[in-house]
């Protein structure tokens, strides 16, 4: 497949469902293997290999470079990234859903929840949302609540992710909106970081965080054209 052509100020984030995703280990690094032997459960271990696989073909089809001849080094904090070139990426997985967003020359985080039921959302929320988070998810009616919680969470996530600080950023640190149609951060964040929400499937929440506002953002499925 020849490369994929990325414009600078776009953002492509790829959907990949895990559950049909070929799940092709030959491509991946001696560290990924070693991860993936870390789990417990084979079901994981098939997600993190197809997510993980998925992410370099996808890579490999901007860059022109075989997926298994990719090599990537550790960030500050542990965020993954090229060894060379401009092309900055993010990777997100939760349930079946995997998601891969990519920016030319933007740093960028992406994450993706799958709604649960029977989460302690009060508990979590004060422990690591900031006191206003926490009572605009609590005014919310029982109904809407679950998904105003999981809105919070992946719009604070992806700009962690973003920012590549891991768990030297307290979630209580800023603040986000929590209202479906506005992603927005709100205070204790500099600019020129922009927050998304973005409809990727029916049950689950997911957003995106780019430094600067982009001109176009693109979902598209993986692989193409299936």
């Amino acid at each position: 497949m020849p490369p994929s052509r990325l414009k600078p100020g776009n953002v492509h984030v790829w959907v990949v469902d895990l559950a049909t995703a070929p799940a092709t280990p030959d491509v991946l690094s001696p560290s990924e293997h070693a991860r993936a032997e870390r789990f417990r459960f084979a079901q994981d271990r098939r997600r993190f290999i197809a997510s993980h696989a998925a992410l370099r073909e996808i890579l490999a089809t901007y860059t022109g470079r075989h997926p298994a001849a990719l090599e990537f080094m550790t960030l500050p904090h542990g965020k993954p990234a090229l060894l060379s070139g401009d092309l900055h990426f993010n990777l997100s997985h939760s349930g079946e859903l995997a998601l891969v967003a990519l920016a030319a020359g933007s740093e960028l985080g992406v994450d993706i929840e799958r709604i649960r039921a029977q989460v302690e959302m009060e508990a979590i929320a004060r422990r690591f949302f900031a006191p206003s988070e926490t009572e605009t998810l609590l005014a919310y009616p029982e109904p809407e609540r679950e998904p105003a919680f999981f809105r919070c969470w992946t719009r604070k996530e992806a700009y962690v992710k973003a920012l590549g600080g891991g768990l030297t950023i307290s979630l209580s640190s800023f603040v986000v909106s929590l209202e479906p149609a506005r992603a927005e951060l709100l205070s204790g964040v500099e600019p020129p970081w922009t927050l998304h929400s973005l409809d990727v499937h029916p049950g689950y929440c997911a957003a995106l965080a780019v430094a600067g506002h982009p001109a176009e953002i693109s979902l598209l499925r993986w692989p193409p054209n299936r």
